[in-house]
């Protein structure tokens, strides 16, 4: 469960943002549970909502992407070195956070955007921002507007295919004889699907399935299910939109 207790470990500095700031790239822990890395200097509400929303939008039309807007070296931690830098830090965070997800990853710093999706082309992406006048200010509101308007200058241009290679992570934390299964389940298009197995030994007595939906690893997902005679142990497959499977997460049932 080593994975499962840091992607844990991650969610709770994302959501404690003081405690985030004091490691080494902050955005490449938060950005594994959320789709948005805003600036220490914090933006204002209805700035921040504009993006989150117009990320949302994207990943309702098909795609995937995630942000990082650095509005200071102060965001960038242990490598301040990088700031202003926006294609040079697009490939370093990627590269951080290749376990978690690979896809379209856009920095907004003021010098202007960088992109990175796993190393493949981003040819298509970088066409469209290379039309985009660079921020050129730090000032948290208009950064963060430039970060909107460039996700959205990629939604509408289509520039943001790419394909899906990692599969869903899931865990398998309870099993009760009650009727309750409880599984943490993931992906980095924001949706899969579960099939849970009720097993007797290695032989399957019956599976519930489970359609595709929204998934977020810091809430944990519970099924109620009834349990055939003899089971003794459940398994949790999970797939996501485009086909990738997780290994199966097996648990004997409790009590």
């Amino acid at each position: 469960m080593h994975r499962l207790l840091l992607i844990l470990a991650l969610g709770v500095l994302a959501l404690g943002a003081g405690s985030a700031r004091a490691d080494g790239d902050p955005a490449s822990d938060m950005l594994v549970v959320q789709n948005v890395f805003l600036p220490y200097n914090a933006p204002s509400q209805s700035a921040s909502s504009a993006l989150t929303t117009q990320v949302a939008h994207a990943y309702a039309a098909g795609y995937r992407v995630k942000v990082a807007v650095i509005g200071s070296a102060i965001d960038l931690g242990a490598i301040p070195s990088l700031f202003d830098k926006p294609q040079q830090y697009a490939r370093f965070l990627g590269q951080e956070l290749s376990s978690f997800y690979v896809g379209p990853l856009l920095i907004v710093m003021p010098k202007g955007y960088g992109i990175y999706d796993g190393g493949r082309s981003t040819s298509a992406e970088s066409g469209v921002l290379a039309r985009l006048t660079a921020p050129g200010t730090a000032k948290p509101d208009p950064l963060v507007n430039a970060a909107t308007a460039a996700v959205a200058k990629l939604t509408s241009a289509g520039a943001l295919r790419s394909k899906d290679i990692l599969a869903p992570y899931v865990e398998v934390i309870a099993a009760t004889r009650s009727g309750s299964v409880q599984y943490y389940l993931s992906d980095d298009s924001g949706k899969a699907s579960a099939a849970i197995e009720l097993l007797k030994g290695k032989t399957v007595l019956s599976t519930v399935h489970v359609p595709l939906h929204a998934t977020g690893i810091l809430k944990p997902e519970t099924q109620r299910v009834t349990f055939p005679a003899g089971a003794t142990r459940v398994c949790v497959l999970a797939t996501d939109a485009s086909g990738n499977r997780a290994p199966a997460s097996c648990r004997p049932v409790s009590r």
